[in-house]
């Protein structure tokens, strides 16, 4: 079992990690206020949205927790077929059609770009986030395609409005209390866990209620891999503070191709589903490459059928920064 830490959790590079003046706490992992933990769960929401392949799992490859600093979220560059940034402006900034329905993201706003930083805010708070894009990201040319796709959709553009729509204020509202916008927050805080714990080809979220499902797919040649991921989401000290409250696994049932954790709050209020599918990649080794998928990361996605490694000895690969 490998040792867990701020660094597997965020995907932060020991490089940047080593110039820091203290440690980071656990502490940063979460963060109480009601309005950041909205807009974090906001993006969260629409980068899991994105049903395309990139160099990481949920198109992000590490999150940067400064404490008194808004978080930077390192976005992956290309997918399969638009950028990652292109296609996540299509998924997170709202419109309105013509009877005032808000889709997408209600009460996310452009707080400013600069250079391949694109600041995001909820509107009427103070909650901050920075998306960073990769080198040569265009965050102008892609705003100018969002809008053409805004207004091929007959839609209004909300990301710019200073004020929330009536629409906008009754969906937040209506969140107010839901407590996976904690959870959705506390997970893009630690999106390192999906790249060092987990071997899925394809990862992506739904919810409905309360409870959201992570859907994985991994290869038939990934031996049960579930474990470490679950260990990793359920420390004590690095966690989301849930533990497993029910289990199906399958990965050892010669024939079976699916397996199921259920991870619960103490209270019951919120449950995360990991949901494992064991089936082929549509993308192959050398397409994940050509994306700018780390070569260690593709080595445990697919393994070779011969002298498989037991899954607790592989390490975990280091990236450094941007």
């Amino acid at each position: 079992m490998p040792t867990f830490s701020f660094h597997t959790h965020t995907g932060e590079s020991h490089q940047h990690l080593s110039l820091r003046p203290t440690t980071p706490s656990p502490a940063l992992l979460s963060f109480p206020d009601k309005n950041q933990q909205r807009l974090e769960s906001a993006v969260f929401r629409a980068l899991s949205g994105i049903d395309e392949r990139s160099a990481h799992p949920l198109h992000v490859g590490r999150i940067r927790l400064v404490d008194g600093d808004a978080p930077i979220v390192f976005l992956d560059g290309d997918a399969e077929g638009r950028s990652v940034s292109a296609q996540f402006l299509d998924t997170v900034l709202p419109t309105a059609d013509s009877d005032g329905y808000v889709e997408d993201s209600p009460g996310i706003r452009i707080r400013g770009v600069r250079g391949r930083d694109l600041h995001l805010g909820l509107a009427q708070t103070d909650a901050l986030l920075i998306i960073r894009g990769v080198g040569g990201t265009d965050w102008a040319a892609d705003l100018k395609a969002h809008q053409r796709n805004v207004d091929q959709w007959g839609n209004t553009t909300l990301s710019r409005r200073p004020t929330l729509t009536e629409e906008e204020r009754e969906f937040l509202e209506g969140r107010s209390d839901d407590p996976l916008v904690a959870l959705e927050s506390k997970l893009l805080r630690r999106i390192g866990v999906f790249t060092n714990f987990s071997a899925a080809h394809c990862t992506y979220t739904y919810s409905n209620s309360n409870t959201l499902k992570v859907w994985l797919e991994l290869n038939h040649k990934v031996p049960g891999s579930h474990d470490l991921l679950v260990a990793a989401l359920t420390d004590p000290q690095w966690g989301l503070g849930m533990s497993v409250s029910d289990q199906w696994c399958g990965c050892r049932i010669i024939g079976d191709e699916s397996c199921a954790v259920t991870l619960s709050t103490r209270s019951g209020d919120a449950h995360l589903v990991l949901m494992l599918n064991y089936r082929e990649s549509r993308l192959s080794p050398e397409e994940f490459a050509s994306i700018g998928a780390d070569d260690r990361w593709i080595s445990r996605v697919f393994p070779p059928s011969a002298s498989l490694e037991p899954w607790s000895e592989r390490r975990i690969p280091e990236r450094h920064g941007r």
